[in-house]
């Protein structure tokens, strides 16, 4: 990370194979289009790239505490959107827990039996010493961040704000240099 930074944001958008990233952008349409649904669209994208974020934070605390390899740890790599499809996906149950999904082959299942079953395989293939501990470490960092948010907004906190801000700035300068008009001056 210290040589190469921009891996923190990269890899939440890079995958190993099709199947990777099948798996994450089906549960990312379904949790994301409940979560625009009930909180609004502009938090979905910010919500991605926090729950991102937070896994990178969740793997690279594991990589370089709990697997260092100066403690004869194998190295590894965090690479998916995992994390943020967890963030999102724990968000959607937290918010709407009784939410039923119709899902193919299963039927109608509850979110929040969902977001507990999904939390419970990661961690009971951390304990059995899954190849990809990482990357289960990340989604957990990704399940946290998706609590913390859904807490702290009950509470009033939005974290997903200054992002939207961004955003909503980055649109409006876009649509003013698309359209030739001069950039807004402050008030003389």
């Amino acid at each position: 990370v210290l040589t190469h930074p921009w891996v923190i944001i990269t890899n939440m958008f890079s995958h190993f194979s099709f199947g990777h990233i099948l798996w994450n952008m089906l549960f990312y349409h379904m949790c994301g289009r409940i979560v625009g649904d009930l909180l609004g669209n502009k938090r979905v994208l910010p919500i991605y790239l926090m729950g991102g974020l937070a896994g990178a934070l969740g793997f690279f605390i594991f990589e370089n505490v709990l697997n260092a390899p100066a403690l004869g740890g194998e190295p590894a790599i965090a690479l998916g959107a995992s994390a943020a499809v967890m963030a999102t996906i724990v968000i959607s149950g937290v918010i709407a827990p009784d939410y039923v999904v119709r899902l193919l082959l299963i039927g109608d299942v509850k979110l929040k039996f969902i977001v507990v079953t999904l939390i419970f395989l990661d961690l009971a293939f951390i304990a059995m010493g899954d190849s990809n501990s990482g990357g289960l470490f990340a989604h957990l960092g990704g399940d946290v961040f998706g609590f913390v948010y859904a807490w702290q907004l009950r509470k009033g906190n939005d974290f997903a704000f200054p992002f939207m801000r961004f955003f909503d700035w980055w649109n409006a300068s876009w649509s003013r240099w698309r359209n030739g008009t001069p950039p807004k001056r402050g008030p003389k």
